[in-house]
């Protein structure tokens, strides 16, 4: 049996994660965590987290060596001269978010934090790619160079920055729809969904490059390189 500060930590910590999946980071006072968690200790959180952040920070530690291991496992399978290597390390980099929102309220919860962190006007690409796990950065640099052979490499590291947000967005929509109790709205199957989501993912990203987008393309504060979506912490800039 895990001590007693563990079990109260892990029981903080999920509380926290339904709360910041259900309402939003932002929306989340340290004292409605631990109203919620039926926590006396007026210290209690501050005690096992520190702040908000420090929360947040424990969270993705609990979820993105998982997201890992299920993008290792994809990747594991590409052959290394593939003539669909392209196709199957996008679907590396964007099945994990779909895949991992089938398996739970607690990984649902993460996936709709991580659509919020990523949509912090303070998070740049840069940050994404020095906090991001290396399997993460390798297949997203991967990609990059495969675009930038047909196109700017500027407009390559955008169009993956855009496709990855797009992704963890559209996961995160889904998985609200099945926690809501409420929702009248109908869902495809876990699989067609996952690869019709890859399928849109490698269809934006090769699609025909004008001339009004290579002109106007430049994402400063880059090596024109692109990340993942994993993330560790979310919210240093």
């Amino acid at each position: 049996m895990a001590p007693r500060g563990d079990q109260t930590r892990e029981h903080l910590l999920d509380v926290a994660e339904q709360l910041f999946g259900r309402v939003g980071v932002s929306n989340v006072s340290m004292r409605q965590i631990r109203l919620a968690a039926g926590q006396g200790n007026a210290a209690a959180v501050q005690y096992h987290f520190g702040d908000r952040d420090g929360i947040v920070r424990a969270i993705s530690d609990r979820h993105r060596p998982k997201v890992l291991a299920i993008q290792t496992d994809l990747f594991a399978s590409i052959e290394v001269d593939s003539p669909g290597r392209l196709d199957r390390l996008v679907d590396a980099l964007v099945r994990p978010s779909a895949i991992y929102i089938t398996l739970g309220p607690s990984e649902r919860a993460w996936i709709k934090i991580l659509a919020e962190l990523l949509s912090d006007p303070r998070l740049s690409i840069e940050t994404i790619a020095k906090q991001s796990d290396d399997r993460s950065v390798s297949i997203g640099t991967e990609i990059h160079d495969d675009l930038a052979a047909r196109m700017p490499a500027d407009l390559a590291a955008e169009r993956i920055w855009a496709m990855s947000q797009a992704t963890i967005h559209i996961c995160a929509n889904r998985a609200k729809i099945r926690d809501d109790p409420e929702s009248t709205r109908h869902l495809t199957p876990d699989d067609a969904f996952a690869q019709n989501l890859v399928d849109m993912a490698l269809g934006a990203l090769t699609a025909p490059v004008t001339p009004v987008a290579t002109a106007a393309t430049s994402v400063p504060g880059t090596d024109g390189r692109a990340a993942g979506t994993g993330g560790r912490s979310g919210r240093s800039s």
